[in-house]
């Protein structure tokens, strides 16, 4: 039997979108893919949600004795992919929604960009609980993007990114290292996304119908308070994981601005101002390592609206 050209791996935890997230992928035209997914210890029944499908897709079930994602999301994504070994990979998750023809773009983009060097990209619709439409994300270049373009992108605010987006190739996955590994994968498939664009040459878009994003309330650890510790610590390392890797870019005014951008999102509505002296102390001390005046800027414009001390 000819094995398929591209690994779905679907980390699942929540039970809740679960059922929505295969019927997308029953849906896809294109056939030429295995169904992965990996149950992180869940305790909802997702057996019985993925069972149904168990007929209708080309589908790999695998429940994990023990949770990872709650420490180590980048760690559970990784031992999902090593249930595969098709040459292209997209990493899912259990509540977003694929175009129809989502498949089918990817192998025709890999087939003119080559299987082994990959790296592509979907358009991406952001939608409610319901399904609503929130927004849909800026257009996405036609040209390939380096990597480090990828990242001014987002740190500047000119992108919206969501990690279901991207499609990658298992030797730019290996090559690459993996994934960066941030608390909560905070920040991390960012950072990840910018690596394997310079492994891959070049970030590369898929045009036509988006990846729809679900962004439900308390569904996701964008929308929770719960964790606002571990997003500032894991933007910290993030700062220094761009410092190790674009060094040559440290004190450039365009990376300047997009730090100081990225940096006033995060602290003003990632954890809603819920920081003390000590974290913005941490965070303005990691910018100012890439830029000393976007550390001191950060610092200015948020020390009054502490919160507490420590």
């Amino acid at each position: 039997m000819k094995k398929a050209s591209l690994a779905i791996i679907l980390p699942a935890y929540k039970g809740r979108f679960l059922s929505e997230t295969l019927d997308s992928v029953a849906a896809q035209t294109c056939r030429d893919f295995v169904l992965y997914i990996g149950d992180d210890a869940s305790p909802d029944a997702l057996q019985e949600i993925v069972r149904p499908y168990e007929s209708r897709l080309p589908l790999v079930y695998h429940r994990f004795d023990r949770n990872l994602g709650r420490t180590d999301l980048a760690g559970h994504w990784e031992r999902c992919i090593a249930l595969s070994d098709e040459p292209l990979v997209w990493l899912f998750s259990d509540d977003d929604l694929m175009p129809p023809d989502g498949v089918a773009r990817v192998l025709e983009a890999a087939r003119t960009r080559g299987m082994k060097r990959g790296l592509f990209r979907f358009p991406l619709e952001v939608i409610h609980g319901d399904g609503t439409v929130k927004f849909h994300a800026a257009p996405l270049p036609s040209r390939p993007v380096r990597g480090y373009d990828l990242l001014l992108d987002k740190l500047g605010g000119r992108v919206h990114s969501a990690a279901v987006e991207y499609v990658f190739s298992r030797d730019v996955w290996q090559d690459a290292g993996g994934f960066v590994h941030f608390p909560m994968a905070w920040c991390a498939d960012d950072a990840t996304w910018a690596a394997f664009a310079d492994q891959a040459d070049g970030l590369v878009s898929l045009p036509g119908l988006p990846v729809r994003w679900r962004n439900a309330e308390e569904a996701n650890i964008s929308n929770s308070t719960a964790y606002d510790a571990e997003k500032l610590r894991a933007t910290c390392l993030f700062l220094q994981w761009i410092g190790q890797r674009y060094a040559a870019h440290r004190g450039e005014r365009e990376l300047r601005r997009a730090v100081r951008r990225y940096l006033t999102i995060i602290l003003r509505h990632s954890v809603r101002g819920n920081f003390s002296l000590a974290q913005l102390c941490h965070v303005a001390r990691a910018a100012g390592e890439l830029d000393s005046l976007a550390g001191l800027s950060i610092l200015y414009h948020h020390l009054f609206k502490i919160k507490k001390l420590v």
